[in-house]
């Protein structure tokens, strides 16, 4: 399995573990997987954070390609946290195999449930004894909250005999190329996580709890980007354990947002007036990620500018540099000395 396999189609990524995900052509890709048991005469199917309702037709048919029954055969679909990128199937599960069984902690069945799912059979990882629980099969699954990793009820799951972690929007990021990750995605993790997780705090607390696993995961499997595997284990969990985040950067930042914004303004009114309005309408418009993820640089009807999320300086660096990449070197030596007066 390399980097470059065939995304439109499941993939193995170890014995009896599927990648079924999608999106892997948009800014945001989606990463679902299907685990299969097979042990003591008894088998089991396990939905691993089952994606959106824009996936079902995906889901359906990866996981068709696996079991002869599709998805009316799925018995248990495990849920990290209750955003609809990961529930939204929810329903047409539960319609397609009215036995299905549902794995979640109780802070995220209390919202998922909501989805007209009231009378599911639930699991509450917060009854289980330990936080682990063994199949008929024989495979162990164990169970890793980690709340507020973005959700109060966000929890992980261990498959013990592959040493997959699945874990949910943690480590999760954005512009993934490929299905394995590389030092080059820590970009998409840091703009993610920057954008979505609350503090530091939390992200020490979930690495902490990985580092605690014994044996060690082998793979790291977050709901959006690249799996993480090998050594860029430790380098990842390194570099995320320091990494400012959500309100680490609001309160950093004290009353110096406000400043940047209007800086930034000047700066756009003097790129028009360089460039051309039109061409720096365009290059905003094109700055903007797709819809399903938010813009860190929010414009108003006037053109301009009025919030900024996640790291403002790298927001605005970025935003520099693709002015930059379109300007002629006459305006670029035009423009430089104000950009760099900004970034001071």
């Amino acid at each position: 399995m390399g980097s470059h396999s065939n995304l439109d189609e499941a993939i193995e990524i170890s014995s009896g573990v599927y990648w079924v995900g999608a999106g892997t052509k948009t800014f945001l890709s989606r990463n679902s997987f299907l685990r299969v048991y097979e042990g003591n005469k008894a088998t089991g199917t396990l939905l691993i954070d089952p994606g959106p309702t824009s996936d079902f037709v995906s889901l359906s048919h990866k996981v068709s390609s696996i079991l002869p029954g599709g998805l009316a055969s799925i018995n248990l679909a495990f849920i990290n946290h209750q955003d609809p990128d990961v529930v939204g199937v929810l329903p047409k599960l539960y319609a397609m195999n009215r036995k299905l069984n549902i794995i979640a902690t109780e802070d995220t069945w209390r919202l998922v449930s909501l989805n007209g799912l009231a009378s599911v059979r639930f699991r509450s990882i917060d009854q289980v004894q330990e936080q682990r629980l063994v199949l008929p099969t024989g495979h162990k699954l164990q169970f890793i909250p980690t709340p507020y990793c973005h959700f109060r009820g966000a929890s992980m799951i261990y498959d013990l005999e592959s040493r997959i972690l699945f874990t949910g929007d943690f480590l999760g990021g954005v512009e993934a190329s490929g299905l394995i990750a590389t030092q080059e995605n820590w970009a998409g993790i840091k703009a993610f996580h920057q954008l979505y997780m609350p503090s530091n705090e939390a992200i020490k607390l979930a690495v902490k709890k990985i580092r605690a696993l014994e044996p060690a995961p082998l793979t790291l499997a977050p709901q959006h980007g690249g799996l993480i595997k090998g050594d860029l284990i430790e380098l990842v969990l390194e570099r995320i354990s320091e990494l400012p985040v959500g309100l680490d950067i609001v309160t950093s930042l004290n009353d110096r947002l406000p400043a940047l914004i209007a800086g930034l303004n000047d700066v756009l009114v003097a790129v028009k007036e360089t460039m051309g309005e039109y061409k720096v309408d365009r290059i905003l418009r094109d700055f903007k990620p797709e819809g399903e993820y938010p813009s860190l640089i929010t414009l108003g009807r006037d053109g301009l500018v009025k919030d900024i999320k996640g790291d403002p300086f790298e927001a605005i660096n970025a935003l520099l540099n693709t002015f930059m990449d379109s300007a002629t070197e006459k305006q670029q030596k035009l423009l430089r000395p104000m950009f760099n007066l900004l970034m001071l």
